[in-house]
């Protein structure tokens, strides 16, 4: 609690400690109400001190009261937004859609919620439902296409594109010898996506010579640690300047364990119908800034293996003295990701 009999220093030191944590107008606020500043005036021998005081505090009440303007007519400020993170797509069964227990004649609802955590808006996806017999649960349509784009994460939406995907059956009829039938619904969702990786990096021409100040050092690596919000992720670019070229190793990974990437021309063949030929293939492109196209290998598209890659670049023809850019590096594929759930089916008119 505030008291008027502070001294100077105990004061400085409880309002210094308050505003660090975030609660200026809080305080302010309070100050004001408790007539706190009419009360240190009386106390305070150094007036400077006092009218230094009132200054901040008609300082901090300006400060608060723009702030409340801009909640009424503006979106509220947030933190710089950072393109990281390792998903994509993410799929989730709404509460009891379907349920785990069922009885024959109801029909069966199952409802997923699609949300994109990535940084890549897809411009068109589908939902594949799989996993039960249509002579049994009848009336289950097994493809949704998502009648719209699902717009990637950003500073404005940080939760990503959400929708829905609905699928319902006929009321369900087991034969009368069937107790129960348990099927495992599987959903499996099919886009194509893109990481953008940015890594800023160092460019000397020159390395050989040792005796003029240079802006920048080349580094053994660069860290890009994170992802790029995307479930391919390029996990660390390594750098060798040599007087003839740039060289850049480029390492690649499927973080995701459960997900698979695919050639993104093989996305009608998604998701049985893809063969190995089609399976973990990524096409990139990696370019200085000007789009100065580096010679890479193995020529795209790479094939992951152990869900990793690895892309060698070589950027020739440079010149000038050293200086930082961003290396670019764009990857597109397919990718694939399920969800599973099991639902008992009781039979009520069993003999």
């Amino acid at each position: 609690m505030w008291r008027s009999s502070l001294t100077d220093e105990a004061f400085h030191v409880q309002l210094t400690e308050k505003y660090l944590k975030g609660g200026s107008c809080r305080i302010v606020e309070e100050l004001t109400k408790r007539g706190f500043l009419m009360t240190l005036s009386d106390q305070l021998l150094n007036r400077t001190t006092f009218f230094s005081l009132t200054l901040v505090m008609l300082f901090l009440l300006a400060g608060c009261g723009a702030f409340e303007q801009r909640g009424k007519n503006q979106p509220p400020i947030t933190a710089a937004f950072a393109a990281t993170g390792t998903e994509g797509i993410v799929m989730t069964f709404a509460p009891e859609q379907p349920p785990n227990i069922i009885f024959t004649g109801s029909p069966i609802s199952i409802l997923v919620e699609v949300r994109n955590r990535g940084t890549f808006t897809v411009p068109a996806a589908a939902l594949y439902l799989s996993g039960f017999d249509p002579a049994i649960i009848q009336g289950l349509t097994n493809t949704y296409l998502f009648p719209q784009q699902i717009d990637a994460k950003s500073q404005f939406n940080p939760e990503g594109g959400y929708q829905t995907a609905s699928f319902v059956s006929s009321p369900t009829q087991l034969p009368q010898s069937m107790i129960t039938y348990k099927p495992n619904f599987l959903v499996t969702a099919c886009y194509p996506y893109q990481t953008n990786a940015n890594p800023l990096v160092c460019i000397d021409p020159r390395p050989q010579d040792k005796l003029s100040d240079k802006a920048c050092t080349v580094q053994k690596a660069y860290a890009t640690g994170g992802g790029q919000g995307a479930p391919v992720a390029v996990t660390n670019v390594e750098s060798e300047a040599t007087p003839s070229a740039m060289f850049f190793r480029i390492h690649l990974q499927n973080i995701q364990p459960l997900g698979v990437a695919y050639d993104i021309g093989a996305l009608s063949q998604c998701p049985n119908q893809l063969d190995y030929t089609a399976l973990n293939k990524i096409n990139y492109q990696v370019t200085l800034a000007g789009g100065k196209v580096g010679s890479c290998q193995p020529p795209s598209p790479i094939r992951l293996a152990n869900n990793i890659a690895t892309i060698f670049c070589k950027f020739d023809g440079l010149s000038g003295a050293a200086y930082q850019t961003p290396l670019t590096i764009k990857l597109d594929y397919g990718y694939k990701n399920s969800i599973s759930r099991m639902v008992e089916i009781q039979n009520t008119q069993t003999t």
